[in-house]
């Protein structure tokens, strides 16, 4: 899908004493569903269906609620068991509603296929959750032109025997709320496949006005990392919304590449992924 913007250019030919007003044709939006969705083993499915709107309608904390879907089922099932998600309010995050499960749970192997019916449209979608893989080594060092300030480091082994793609995600204890993905958190094992990685953590930002504001860790921190193996369509998703994100650096510009949905409908875009997580806990220092 190509991001749902239409971009002007507009040549700087200005006049002192009048100016011409743009004659713009512009076509009739038509909105598409937006879904965001996941489950990882030990957990229920959670996922916030919003509607994409055009560029250049006026934007205020009324219209951005109206684009919250809040009357859709929603389906999770793994081929023995299915459950209907149940719609539910969180006061901390926004968009403020979201679909969550109550018995179904994640499990490591298992494909999880996901159906969203809404205003006579279906949606579908599924996904599964690879293997675990858990850090050899996990360490903190400072950075050589600051004071308190640094780079987490981790080491894992690859499986040599297929194609493995990861996501990493980090939590500062009393800091932060949630878990944010790391700067250019999805990779896969092309260039080191079967042998032991050694990457950088570089902190992710709270969100994307200013990707690149600050990926230091501080001193003191105390900061659990969350290593997740995710499929190859999970994996093409985001390394296209980060390719976005962190290339072009611009939320009004775009680098002409598709991003890669793997939601199957007519009119919608986004993502349904496994997480296969494993946890550890750092202090820098």
């Amino acid at each position: 899908m190509m991001r749902d913007v239409i971009i002007i250019l507009i040549s700087g030919i200005f006049a002192t004493a009048c100016s011409v007003q743009p004659s713009l044709d512009i076509k009739p939006y038509e909105p598409k569903l937006v879904v965001d969705g996941s489950i990882e083993q030990n957990d229920y499915p959670r996922v916030t269906l919003t509607y994409s709107d055009s560029y250049f309608v006026d934007i205020d904390s009324t219209s951005i609620r109206q684009l919250i879907a809040t009357t859709a089922k929603v389906t999770v099932s793994d081929g023995t068991q299915e459950e209907v998600l149940t719609l539910k309010k969180s006061k901390d995050a926004f968009p403020p509603y979201y679909y969550a499960g109550n018995s179904l749970k994640g499990e490591v192997g298992k494909t999880y296929n996901l159906t969203v019916e809404l205003r006579g449209e279906t949606y579908t979608a599924h996904t599964t959750i690879p293997p675990l893989v858990n850090f050899d080594s996990l360490w903190y060092q400072l950075a050589s032109d600051k004071d308190s300030l640094g780079y987490i480091y981790g080491r894992f082994t690859d499986d040599p025997n297929v194609a493995n793609y990861y996501r990493v995600f980090t939590k500062r204890k009393s800091k932060d709320t949630k878990y944010y993905p790391v700067y250019l958190s999805a990779v896969g094992d092309q260039f080191f496949n079967g042998k032991s990685f050694t990457f950088s953590i570089l902190k992710g930002p709270d969100d994307f006005s200013n990707v690149i504001d600050d990926l230091y860790f501080k001193v003191g921190d105390t900061v659990d990392v969350k290593l997740c193996t995710i499929d190859k369509a999970h994996f093409d998703f985001w390394r296209t919304v980060e390719r976005e994100l962190y290339v072009v650096g611009n939320p009004f510009s775009s680098s002409g590449n598709d991003i890669i949905s793997n939601i199957d409908g007519h009119k919608a875009l986004g993502v349904w992924g496994g997480y296969g997580a494993t946890y550890t806990r750092i202090v820098a220092k």
